[in-house]
């Protein structure tokens, strides 16, 4: 396996931003119930788990009253399209609002040879079971595929999708980023919001490569004011004739 080292953004790091080994080992020697690490999850998560879920909210906020549903390309653990179903449930209780989550449950997300904490694989039965345990079947729709080249028969199948929000989190692959662009950017309605995860970071370079490649090239993309990952959105129909002064 390749050593690899930070060199750029990752070397920008806050001590308050994560909990470090020692708090993580603290936590599990004091007893706590599972019950706590959810209820009282603040005690437990540092500053830039809170940021990463805060910009989420932001995002979605801002597609309120925005037609489409909400896309999500590399689900892992199935957090963010349960928060985005949370979030619809608060916001949209009686909307036709719906999460997609694509994964191919089946591999990791990152190379063999990616930095300790980055290779990200989950079984796509254990995430459906976290679905089905809140009640959510109705809220979030998980899709089994490679997005490398199934979404375009997902949607010839499914003509009707459109999208508002849309979340990549796949950036160590171009063909991956790639693809999701060419599919979703189409379907994302005007004023909807795609949600880059590693954007211009030394984490994932191909996303931004992807990105650089196939978005409008008066495209804006913008950053988060307290964000950590994601680390980047572009708003559909927002271009720099649209943003000068």
């Amino acid at each position: 396996m390749t050593t690899f080292e930070w060199k750029f953004e990752n070397t920008k790091y806050h001590p308050l931003a994560h909990p470090n080994e020692s708090a993580t080992s603290a936590y599990e020697r004091m007893g706590y119930d599972i019950a706590d690490f959810y209820e009282h999850f603040p005690c437990f998560v540092g500053a830039a788990y809170l940021a990463r879920f805060i910009s989420f909210y932001e995002c979605y906020k801002k597609t309120l009253g925005i037609s489409g549903h909400i896309a999500e390309v590399s689900v892992f653990r199935g957090a963010c399209s349960l928060f985005f179903g949370n979030l619809s449930v608060l916001y949209e209780p009686t909307a036709l609002t719906q999460v997609h989550g694509f994964d191919l449950f089946e591999r990791a997300t990152y190379p063999d040879d990616a930095p300790k904490g980055y290779g990200f694989k989950e079984n796509y039965e254990r995430v459906k079971n976290l679905v089905e345990i809140q009640g959510y079947q109705s809220h979030v729709k998980l899709h089994q595929l490679d997005a490398r080249t199934d979404l375009p028969a997902f949607f010839a199948a499914h003509p009707h999708l459109q999208f508002k929000l849309v979340l990549l989190d796949s950036g160590a692959e171009y063909e991956i980023v790639r693809s999701c662009i060419e599919t979703f950017w189409p379907r994302l309605s005007s004023g909807g919001i795609m949600i880059f995860d590693q954007y211009n970071h030394e984490a994932a370079p191909e996303e931004t490569r992807a990105a650089r490649d196939c978005l409008p090239a008066d495209a804006v993309i913008r950053t988060f004011p307290h964000g950590w990952m994601p680390t980047a959105c572009g708003v559909k129909g927002e271009s720099l004739k649209t943003t000068q002064p």
